[in-house]
């Protein structure tokens, strides 16, 4: 007798929990929406959230989660780049491993902005634990120091010559001498107004016709005692 498969039974699908959206708010203000799953990217963030994540009627309920010392125009690139890598596994800090670091078509795109932007998204990785995107971001300044020369780097980097440097602090200086002489020069106007002898010798009048009404009413008391 031949085989007969069974018949398969469909199983119904388990509906699945809609994933938590959090709020997060910048520097400014400026407030995004940010899935449980890129927020755990960030292993500063994912300590604060801890093992139980809010209910989606907490996060309405509540106030926008703060990062105050990072603004608008970084966070949403890292929170950009957070969703993009959700679920990915998180790199181990391990120094005796060497790091083979690749750049993924969507980071590249991602770090195509000017190098301070690219500054401070390096120190918002930083600061939020994202070691994903710090290492892509590291990896891209390696690259573009990569054969330059000392000038070239310079200019790169923005970093200025021993030349700037000393004409920089020499306005700096100078500021401060124009600072302190305007200071002196308004004191001395100040003093040499009209009417301000005048004024401190009435304050002095004042103060010596007062030490007599003092006086007087000290003797007129002492009087009435003896009387």
């Amino acid at each position: 007798m031949a085989a007969v498969d069974a018949p398969v039974v469909p199983v119904a699908a388990v509906p699945s929990e809609p994933e938590i959206i959090y709020k997060v708010s910048s520097e400014e203000g400026t407030e995004f929406k940010v899935s449980d799953g890129a927020l755990r990217m960030s292993e500063t963030m994912n300590a604060m959230l801890g093992t139980n994540p809010m209910t989606a009627e907490d996060v309405e309920k509540n106030e926008a989660i703060p990062i105050n010392n990072i603004k608008a125009e970084i966070l949403e690139l890292v929170f950009k780049w957070c969703e993009e890598h959700k679920g990915e596994p998180i790199p181990v800090d391990d120094d005796t491993v060497p790091k083979n670091v690749t750049i993924p078509a969507f980071d590249e795109k991602l770090m195509d902005i000017d190098n301070d932007k690219l500054f401070h998204l390096i120190c918002a990785a930083n600061y939020l634990n994202v070691k994903g995107l710090l290492n892509v971001s590291c990896k891209k300044v390696a690259l573009m120091a990569k054969g330059k020369s000392p000038e070239e780097l310079r200019v790169i980097y923005g970093i200025p010559t021993d030349e700037e440097d000393e004409a920089a602090a020499k306005v700096a200086k100078e500021e401060a001498e124009k600072k302190k002489k305007s200071e002196k020069d308004a004191e001395k106007k100040a003093i040499e107004a009209p009417g301000a002898e005048e004024t401190e010798e009435k304050a002095d009048e004042k103060s010596d016709e007062a030490k007599e009404e003092t006086s007087a009413a000290q003797d007129s008391g002492e009087g009435t005692s003896s009387a």
